[in-house]
C-alpha cells in the first residue's frame, strides 16, 4: 500500500501546484495600454529606420518575450484604412521612406477612425508587435506592426 500511496500523493501535489500556476496565469490582469506610460514618441520614419539599420538592437529595445513590449507614439500620414479578418480597424501610416507602420485599433476607437481619410496627418499610440524590415524574397519593405492602438 505504501508503494502506491507516496507516489500518488506526490503526483497529486504536483498536479495542484501546476493547476495553481495555470490559474494564476489565466486570471492575471492584462496591461491597460491607455494608462501605461509611453516609452518614446517619434516620427514613423525614425522608428522604421531604427529597425532597418540595426534590427537586433531595435528588437531588444522595443520587443519583449513576455508580451509586455514597449508602448510608443508615432506620427505620420495615413496611407490606408482597412479592416482585418476580425473586423478590427487597421491604419497604415507612412512617412517619406518606403517602410511604414500598421496600427490595429482598439474596439473603442472605431468611432473616431470613421472621420479619418488617407492623406490626413495623425499621431497614434500602440504596443510594438513587429518592426519594419526588408524582405529580399518579395523585394519590398514590410511595415512595422503595432497592436492595441489608440489616438
Amino acid at each position: 500500500m505504501n508503494k502506491i500511496k507516496y507516489p500518488l500523493l506526490a503526483f497529486f501535489c504536483v498536479l495542484l501546484l501546476g493547476a495553481g500556476i495555470g490559474l494564476d496565469t489565466w486570471f492575471k490582469p492584462h496591461r491597460d495600454v491607455k494608462t501605461a506610460p509611453v516609452f518614446d514618441e517619434f516620427d514613423v520614419d525614425d522608428f522604421t529606420s531604427e529597425f532597418l539599420e540595426d534590427s537586433k538592437a531595435a528588437k531588444n529595445k522595443y520587443l519583449a518575450d513576455d508580451g509586455d513590449s514597449k508602448i510608443v507614439t508615432m506620427s505620420g500620414t495615413i496611407q490606408h484604412i482597412t479592416n482585418n479578418m476580425l473586423n478590427e480597424t487597421v491604419i497604415t501610416i507612412q512617412g517619406k521612406k518606403e517602410a511604414g507602420a500598421r496600427f490595429t485599433l482598439m474596439d473603442d476607437q472605431k468611432e473616431k477612425a470613421q472621420s479619418l481619410k488617407p492623406g490626413d496627418k495623425i499621431k497614434l499610440t500602440g504596443v510594438v508587435s513587429a518592426g519594419a524590415e526588408f524582405d529580399a524574397d518579395l523585394n519590398r519593405y514590410l511595415d512595422a506592426v503595432l497592436e492595441q492602438a489608440y489616438f
